[in-house]
Formats: structure tokens, C-alpha cells, sequence
């Protein structure tokens, strides 16, 4: 997915924020749950006739019903802002940008995990060690699920790919046996 600048800024602004408030984490949750209230009410948030403060009300709505509270004043006016401006649309790749800039400003590291069933919570930390093991960061796991792998698990952290599943060892094989006939 290309990211535009116009995301890029607001992410940046929301994270100095964010930083200087100590609500980095608080304020990602925030915005995946305002990204899932805008792709569920699209229509509504970006219907020009709709005031933003309307908008903003509605978010600010779904947030006392769901969370039982209100976003800080800072959020707030961050979504004002967003809504006035009229870059509601950008929101998704905000949230999706915030993500991986937050994982990356706290000094952890994105991990994804590919599994043919959901990991145990042993598997789990066994991953978690051997990644902070290996470069020294937190590790945040994303786990998906893929049946094709069979058992075993695909491993991508730091620009490097362990692939220990039983896919994964077949392909080569199969590799091995087509180089062998070919030889």
C-alpha cells in the first residue's frame, strides 16, 4: 500500500503528541477504533454536507458508548482537525501508519507470524524470546492463520524470513528433486 504524505504529517503530528503525553499506545487504539467507525459509517463521514462537527460529535459519541469514556482533548481535536481540513478519507492509512511509526518510535519490532493454527501462548513466548534475543527490541507478534503451511510456522522480522513449516521444507524439496532431474 502507498502511503500518502498528507497521512504521513497528521501520523507525525498525532505521534509528537502522543510522546509528549505518554499515550502512544492509548492514542493507536484510539485511532484503529475512529479507522473502524469510518469504514462502517463512510457514507455519513464524508458526505459534504455533513458538518465536521457533526462528525466529530458521532466519533465522540461512539467512543462514550464503546469505551465508556471520551478520547482526551488532544485526540479530539486531532480528529477536528482531520474532519475540517477534510482528510477523512486518509484515516485508514493514518492508522495504518500510526501502527508501524509508534512500534518503531517505542524501539520494538513488528513481527509477523504465519501459522496453519493459532499459536499457544508457549509458542508464543518462545518467539518473543528468540526475536529479542536476536536484535535486542520488543517483539509485537501479528499472527495469521494459513492452513496451506500445514504445521509449523513462517517467521518475518528485521528484513529476514524463517520459514520451519511443512510447506515451506515440501517447496524445497521439491526444488531440490526438480535440480536433481535437471542436473
Amino acid at each position: 500500500m502507498r502511503y500518502s504524505v498528507i497521512a504521513s504529517k497528521y501520523v507525525k503530528a498525532l505521534l509528537i503528541v502522543g510522546q509528549k503525553l505518554n499515550k502512544i499506545e492509548k492514542y493507536g487504539e484510539f485511532l484503529s477504533f475512529v479507522k473502524d467507525i469510518y469504514g462502517s459509517f463512510a457514507t455519513f463521514f464524508n458526505n459534504p454536507i455533513v458538518k465536521p462537527e457533526q462528525k466529530v460529535l458521532v466519533i465522540k459519541q461512539a467512543f462514550e458508548e464503546i469505551f465508556k469514556e471520551s478520547p482526551d482533548e488532544a485526540f479530539l481535536n486531532f480528529i477536528n482537525i482531520v474532519f475540517e481540513n477534510k482528510r477523512e478519507k486518509f484515516i485508514p492509512q493514518m492508522q495504518a501508519l500510526y501502527k508501524y511509526a509508534a512500534i518503531d518510535i517505542e524501539n520494538k519490532i513488528l513481527v509477523n507470524v504465519k501459522t496453519a493454527v493459532k499459536l499457544s501462548d508457549q509458542e508464543i513466548k518462545v518467539i518473543n524470546d528468540f526475536v529479542e534475543k536476536y536484535v535486542g527490541k520488543t517483539p509485537v507478534i501479528e499472527e495469521t492463520i494459513d492452513e496451506s503451511l500445514i504445521a509449523g510456522a513462517v517467521i518475518e522480522f528485521a528484513g529476514k524470513m524463517i520459514d520451519v513449516s511443512i510447506k515451506g521444507r515440501m517447496d524445497k524439496i521439491a526444488k531440490e528433486v526438480f535440480f536433481l532431474r535437471k542436473g
